[in-house]
């Protein structure tokens, strides 16, 4: 495996809460309360994103500029901290109940590989397919099986292929069993991926579920795009006459149309969904208010099982508690 490029923070950082930001006036008692996360000293809060957190909520990871360079942040209980990660460009995007973050970095001559960080560990490669390849990882579960999509930079679009790295089978690599392209989108508790059937570039060929036990992928349609699973709750959307809906398909098979959202993209285990807009919805169709500065609305991107939410409102990054 090529060795990843040394370029970035080697210790930590002093830590700086971002700006306070007012509740709206007058606003009556919200289920759904809001805090501000802190960000790195010197760091944009306003350039701060959360990409993930995990299924407890104690953890959240995103990244934050700090004087016009990325740097990566892990927050833990809502406190802030910078990974030591040996590569200057690159990302974390998930991270699982046990603190590891997975995502990607760059070598010397500019290939991705997709990798895993923990305190205990730091940084670790994932293995891939062939020599040479490049690739990322997109998801991890409590269990430590990560999700990810390989592919050789030689033949881009013909190679791409959604994988799982098992946590039981350290250094080997699985290969979703289906005709390529395809990418890896989430990964549930159980170790089942959501999929794309078509390259990054060229998303035509609909959405799957690539159930790993049963070594069986079943479609979802064309036109369909998956974006997260959890608890065997699949959170996609569909083209319709009216645009983009957004979906959510049962175990069970059954499909709920989402109405309180603009756009859906964290799903957890009971069936709770947010993304963009003033509430979560719950799996009954009712909704929880999100605490939100006065004519805010919210970006959440990581919907816990126990009632915890990241994400950023008014543009700042934040955490909402009591979410069920």
């Amino acid at each position: 495996m090529p060795v990843i490029a040394a370029a970035g923070i080697a210790g930590a950082v002093a830590l700086a809460a971002a700006p306070a930001v007012a509740a709206p006036a007058g606003s009556a008692a919200t289920t759904c309360r809001i805090s501000y996360l802190p960000v790195p000293d010197g760091g944009d809060a306003y350039r701060t994103g959360i990409e993930g957190g995990d299924v407890t909520g104690r953890y959240a990871v995103g990244s934050v500029e700090i004087d016009g360079r990325t740097e990566q942040v892990l927050w833990t209980n809502g406190v802030a901290g910078v990974p030591s990660l040996p590569f200057g460009e690159g990302k974390l995007v998930d991270v699982n109940s046990s603190g590891v973050a997975v995502g990607y970095g760059f070598t010397m001559n500019g290939t991705a590989i997709p990798v895993a960080w923990s305190r205990t560990t730091g940084l670790r490669e994932l293995t891939v397919p062939e020599e040479g390849w490049s690739g990322q990882a997109a998801a991890i579960n409590s269990r430590g099986d990560v999700a990810g999509t390989v592919y050789d930079p030689a033949d881009y679009d013909n190679t791409q292929v959604a994988v799982v790295w098992p946590a039981d089978a350290p250094g080997t690599v699985e290969v979703m069993p289906a005709d390529g392209p395809h990418w890896a989108a989430d990964l549930d508790e159980d170790g089942t991926v959501v999929a794309h059937l078509g390259s990054y570039i060229w998303n035509t060929g609909g959405s799957a579920v690539w159930d790993r036990a049963r070594d069986r992928v079943e479609q979802l349609g064309d036109r369909t795009f998956a974006s997260a699973i959890s608890n065997g709750h699949v959170l996609r959307s569909r083209d319709s006459a009216d645009g983009t809906v957004h979906v959510v398909r049962a175990p069970n098979g059954t499909l709920r149309d989402l109405r309180h959202l603009d756009i859906a993209v964290a799903i957890n285990r009971h069936g709770d969904v947010a993304g963009q807009g003033t509430v979560i919805e719950r799996r009954n169709g009712s909704t929880i208010r999100l605490e939100l500065p006065s004519g805010g609305i919210a970006w959440v991107t990581a919907l816990s099982d126990t009632g915890i939410a990241y994400g950023t409102a008014a543009g700042l990054p934040a955490m909402w508690k009591n979410c069920r």
